[in-house]
């Protein structure tokens, strides 16, 4: 294996929230939502339940009639890459924003998002 060489692979399986908006960076078009994953975390001895949040991008060649009516508490299994752009704010400081590009999208189920929200 080369040494410069790697793998950006992301497998994530969660429930969609938006807003569902139609953005654009570099001339492509993309379908940007968030997407909640949750697990289990042992905290001395006991369990508490942990969510993340996690931008995703559906590039506009997956944009289909069944992503499009994509809806909150929809669950999704995305498999992507991990995509990171530089945005200079009011500041003037450069901050990082880390996107997950998907490259395949299925759409699992809904479930109730208030559920999950803590």
């Amino acid at each position: 294996m080369l040494s410069n060489s790697g793998v950006n692979k992301v497998i994530l399986l969660g429930i969609a929230e938006g807003p569902f908006e139609q953005k654009t960076v570099g001339g492509l078009s993309f379908l940007c939502f968030s997407i909640i994953t949750a697990e289990q975390l042992k905290k001395g001895t006991n369990y508490v339940e942990h969510s993340e949040y996690h931008r995703v991008r559906i590039p506009e060649k997956l944009i289909t009639p069944e992503v499009t009516a994509l809806a909150n508490g929809i669950t999704l299994f995305i498999e992507g890459k991990i995509s990171t752009t530089t945005v200079i704010d009011e500041q003037r400081i450069k901050r990082y924003n880390l996107d997950i590009v998907a490259h395949k999208i299925d759409v699992l189920g809904k479930v109730d998002v208030s559920a999950i929200k803590s």
